[in-house]
């Protein structure tokens, strides 16, 4: 079943047992069982509110591309001061003078609050199991504030039984519930308001990230690892060193990494790579231009080689064989070379491919313009479902 099936199964069985208990409370007298028919009136509402955030949470539109997760969290947050204000009525009952029971109706009182009580309790253990399996923050709130409804029926069974047995015990079990259900209350509000603060994932977690990222060879050095939880999904943000100087493969292995974190970790949602090579190594791109300063259509045409790097260059005496220039482009270590095509000699051709030179052509005659042209289309790492970037600034000669 799907999230919100469960969020539905939690609100008919609390509004059954607010039926049971508001009818068997009028019929006893009891005013412990009719505080239990309020107290699942608001279980109810608060189901009401798991299952629209639930809804509402993996809706994206253009307002909101990464979807609508926290407000999972800002319901479990909801949740949370419905325990809160279930405390304090447990604490206000249990202060109160002694209702007095009436005995002829205490078998029906009794069946009313058994049946609430071991439903609640069913009912609190598979939501809770459910919403680890789909991990959903508010289905395992839910579950909780469920638990605290089978603490309740639990003191109304004490109540009855003691009115039973000759004694009233309502206080003193009302006060300890009222304590532990005050816990539960500031432990969600505790996860919770750290979500919604962008608080880091769990440290195990982080461990899973790092195995998978260090299980690549070409995977030198994490230099950044940021991992945010919200709504039960993880957005990550990494900053990784790779080994290498072939752009497109650099390219394909980031897509690979990427892939093996999604399916390792089931609950990552986002997965955005900056790389940039390990230290020592140089992202130099040139650029071949013509004698009025654009960018040669042709090898051969170039008068001149820009160099963008860590180290500027600008060579203004080009030898005119295209297999000189390929040559040329090698000896410098650049890694991309702009023009308007590739070179017609297939021996050029071959020199740069034997060193890794990736030839990129354009329509552009700004070399400038077509540099920030290979930023953001090449550099950029980019697929259906991702979008990052990923490169060194390049300063001009």
């Amino acid at each position: 079943m799907k999230k919100h099936h469960w969020a539905l199964i939690s609100l008919s069985v609390n509004l059954l047992q607010a039926l049971l208990k508001f009818i068997a409370g009028i019929l006893t007298g009891s005013l412990s069982m009719v505080g239990e028919a309020v107290h699942s009136l608001s279980d109810s509402f608060a189901s009401v509110v798991a299952f629209i955030t639930i809804k509402l949470s993996d809706k994206k539109t253009k307002r909101f591309p990464y979807g609508l997760y926290k407000l999972e969290n800002i319901g479990s947050i909801v949740i949370a001061f419905f325990l809160l204000l279930t405390a304090y009525e447990m604490i206000r009952r249990a202060i109160s003078k002694e209702v007095v029971v009436k005995e002829e109706y205490l078998g029906l009182g009794l069946g009313v609050v058994v049946f609430s009580l071991l439903s609640s309790l069913t009912l609190s253990f598979l939501e809770r199991r459910a919403g680890k399996r789909l991990n959903s923050p508010t289905l395992i709130a839910d579950s909780y504030h469920t638990l605290t409804d089978a603490f309740g029926s639990s003191l109304v069974l004490m109540s009855l039984l003691g009115v039973y047995m000759g004694y009233q015990l309502d206080r003193y079990f009302a006060f300890g519930v009222a304590l532990l259900i005050s816990y539960t209350a500031f432990s969600i509000l505790w996860k919770e308001v750290s979500v919604l603060l962008d608080v880091s994932a769990d440290e195990k977690t982080l461990d899973r990230i790092r195995q998978v990222l260090l299980s690549f060879p070409e995977v030198k050095e994490i230099k950044g690892l940021f991992v945010r939880s919200s709504g039960g999904k993880l957005f990550a943000d990494l900053v990784i060193a790779l080994e290498g100087r072939d752009f497109i493969r650099m390219h394909q292995l980031v897509d690979q990494i990427e892939e093996k974190l999604k399916e390792e970790i089931r609950e990552l949602d986002m997965v955005f790579i900056h790389y940039e090579p390990v230290d020592g190594e140089d992202l130099r791109v040139g650029v071949l231009v013509d004698e009025r300063g654009n960018i040669s259509q042709k090898f051969e045409r170039a008068k001149e080689l820009l160099i963008f790097g860590d180290s500027p260059e600008r060579i203004k005496e080009l030898p005119k064989d295209e297999v000189d220039i390929s040559e040329l482009v090698c000896n410098k270590g650049l890694l991309v070379v702009i023009c308007g095509h590739h070179p017609e000699s297939s021996k050029a051709k071959g020199i740069l491919s034997q060193r890794g030179v990736f030839v990129w052509e354009t329509e552009e005659k700004n070399p400038y313009k077509a540099l920030k042209e290979v930023v953001y289309n090449l550099c950029d790492v980019k697929s259906t479902h991702k979008e990052g970037q990923a490169h060194r600034p390049l300063s001009k000669p």
